[in-house]
């Protein structure tokens, strides 16, 4: 009996000590940070065809206005004629707004008139880059309506995959749900602001994969880079979940949090 007690004594220092160290090594916050990159760049995509869609003629059923060109570095080059209808942003060289860069182009294509009901769009790229990140795959969303009196829309990210100046890859896909919580009634979308709600899932750059579910709606507006407020659980494979909180207010900074310890990340 002296001896099982004593087996069992140790077995659970062993299981003690096994948990302080996972505690102690699990703090690696590249997951978080490569997610929080992909999301805000995934939005940056639907923000600018959200607004080309609104700026060019014959592409909604209402035209807030028309123009030929976004940033004032670029061409919209509309077509109207086809089924489906298309947009193609073309970026003349390498386009510099806010903070930003953009080179390559990057088209949509429309079912129906932008505003109608249950319209579904695709985005694609062109030797396109954003801040130097070349970006390929492809991101499909539908126009469900006024609900709660909010533009909404369910967007799809389909294998979006981002290249880091090391040659290595960030994978990101996902199902969520946007809706425009005010600045509709303008076709500027620097006074939109957006709630964003849903899951995604992704390989870092790193090489670990992970799934994300947003647990608070992130928050984004239309003249940030970056996702301004709202949280998300972060789960990279083999790994405890991460609470990652993007705290308030536009900035590239949030909080990864970790056994209770909190980890400031950049996003790039």
């Amino acid at each position: 009996m002296k001896k099982i007690g004593f087996l069992l004594i140790i077995s659970s220092i062993l299981i003690a000590s096994c948990k302080d160290s996972d505690r102690d090594t699990d703090t690696s916050t590249n997951s978080c940070t490569d997610y929080a990159m992909a999301q805000s760049y995934a939005l940056d995509a639907f923000k600018i065809v959200h607004q080309a869609a609104l700026s060019s003629k014959g592409i909604t059923n209402n035209n807030l206005s028309d123009t030929t060109t976004i940033f004032g570095c670029d061409t919209l080059i509309v077509d109207t004629t086809t089924n489906p209808m298309s947009i193609t942003i073309q970026f003349n060289g390498v386009c510099g707004n806010s903070g930003n860069t953009r080179s390559g182009s990057i088209t949509a294509t429309f079912s129906n008139k932008y505003d109608a009901l249950g319209t579904n769009v695709s985005i694609s790229f062109n030797n396109y880059t954003y801040n130097d990140y070349p970006i390929s795959g492809t991101i499909s969303y539908g126009f469900n309506g006024i609900i709660n009196t909010i533009p909404t829309y369910t967007i799809a990210f389909n294998s979006l995959t981002f290249k880091n100046s090391k040659e290595r890859y960030l994978t990101f896909a996902g199902n969520q749900t946007i809706g425009i919580t005010s600045g509709e009634t303008t076709a500027k979308f620097t006074d939109d602001n957006y709630s964003i709600s849903g899951t995604a899932s992704g390989r870092a750059f790193a090489g670990n994969e992970f799934n994300s579910t947003i647990t608070s709606n992130l928050s984004l507006s239309g003249n940030c880079n970056w996702i301004s407020s709202g949280v998300s659980t972060v789960t990279p494979t083999n790994k405890v979940p991460r609470t990652l909180n993007f705290g308030s207010g536009c900035d590239n900074k949030a909080s990864a949090e970790i056994y209770d310890i909190s980890y400031e990340i950049v996003i790039p």
